[in-house]
């Protein structure tokens, strides 16, 4: 029998096992990919840049930042394509089931190439406002592709390297609730703002009749925010749902109005509270954040400057720090000596890195820079007094 198989069926039996070897080799490649963009962006304890110094030509440049949550068939494969399509970008894409959440800088003829693919992929073959857009760049502030990409003035060095990464969430709040078919309900749609409404809602001052809640980090809404907003001292936004089940009766019965950066945690902040919150309870976001909220400030300079309503300068997640309306008032001071200031550095006590609000004059005063008296004297206990200060106020009530 076996003398049989050899002579007559060894043609098979090779084929065979070169089928079995290249399955075997595709199933290892798979893993070795998918443990490679799941792994840490850098050594535990390390932290991203906060300024940034180059000779760039910024005209030759852009940043986009956008989000979107919709079914991705294949997050690997997508993952890897970004791969190719970015290798000459830098910053930041997080990818998952649920969708995409990227910010990259590049070139203008880089940004153009990865776009013109993107808006052809799976994910989004279906936006036609965005795909069919013209012209395909980003150069019309009143484009739906120029609103939904959210271009601004920067360059590769605003972020140290490039990084794409396989997560669970593409904005983690830790809530297994909101998922992505509540996300995508028409009815959460309906609660989006254009800025001009979200404007004209505030621009009316009725402050009893709202409640605007700030949904970004503590170190976010210090250094700016829409006049009378409700700002959380919280850390991560996976701190924010606590906020909400701590809050629940000051929110019922409210129209509440939130924002943030570009809209990613809104719309699950949103999400989020019309499952917690008494149904009565009115919810809705600014379309497009913070960003789309100051380029539509642009257009519109002079209804902004007979009633302003954002103040301070809008923080972003790179070495540039934050982006701004014609330079933007300054909301926040030094921690030191009480100076308008608002350029943050960092704690230099390793495995801190908390943002510290420290103008010139007095961080020269010191070698390095440090968040508090802990952090300087090396006496940390577990937390250090400044972040024992922010955990007492994340707790306080509206």
């Amino acid at each position: 029998m076996g003398r049989h198989v050899n002579q007559l069926h060894e043609s098979e039996i090779t084929e065979n096992e070169k089928t079995e070897l290249n399955k075997l080799k595709a199933m290892e490649e798979y893993q070795n990919n998918l443990i490679k963009l799941k792994q840490r962006r850098g050594e535990k304890g390390s932290s991203d840049p906060i300024s940034v110094d180059c000779q760039c030509q910024l005209n030759d440049y852009k940043v986009i930042l956008f989000y979107r949550y919709v079914s991705i068939k294949d997050p690997l494969q997508f993952a890897l394509d970004h791969q190719h399509y970015c290798k000459d970008m830098t910053g930041k894409v997080r990818i998952a089931s649920e969708g995409i959440n990227a910010t990259l800088a590049g070139t203008n003829k880089d940004i153009d190439l990865y776009l013109n693919w993107l808006t052809s992929s799976q994910p989004f073959k279906d936006l036609e406002d965005i795909t069919r857009d013209d012209p395909l760049q980003l150069s019309d502030p009143s484009a739906p592709r120029y609103k939904f990409f959210k271009p601004s003035e920067g360059c590769i060095h605003i972020f140290a390297d490039l990084s794409i990464k396989l997560t669970d969430e593409i904005c983690p709040l830790g809530q297994k609730t909101v998922v992505l078919d509540k996300l995508s309900n028409p009815d959460h749609r309906l609660g989006k703002l254009a800025p001009q409404d979200f404007h004209n809602i505030l621009s009316k001052r009725h402050q009893d009749d709202f409640l605007l809640l700030d949904t970004r980090n503590y170190y976010e809404s210090k250094i700016g925010h829409f006049e009378g907003a409700v700002k959380p001292a919280i850390r991560k936004f996976s701190q924010f749902p606590d906020y909400i089940d701590r809050n629940k009766e000051a929110m019922r019965g409210k129209k509440i109005l939130t924002y943030c950066t570009g809209g990613i945690r809104c719309e699950k902040a949103t999400a989020y509270m019309r499952q917690v919150l008494p149904q009565d309870t009115e919810i809705f976001m600014l379309d497009g954040g913070i960003h789309n909220y100051i380029e539509w400030c642009k257009s519109n300079k002079n209804q902004m400057e007979d009633d302003p309503v954002w103040q301070g300068k809008n923080y972003v997640f790179d070495a540039r720090q934050s982006l701004c309306l014609n330079n933007g008032s300054v909301v926040s001071t030094c921690q030191k000596c009480n100076t308008r200031w608002d350029q943050y550095n960092k704690c230099s006590t390793t495995g801190c890195h908390l943002l510290v609000l420290l103008c010139d004059n007095c961080s020269l005063q010191d070698d390095k820079v440090f968040c508090c008296e802990d952090c300087k004297n090396n006496q940390q206990t577990g937390l250090c007094k400044c972040e024992q200060q922010r955990r007492i106020e994340e707790l306080e009530t509206i």
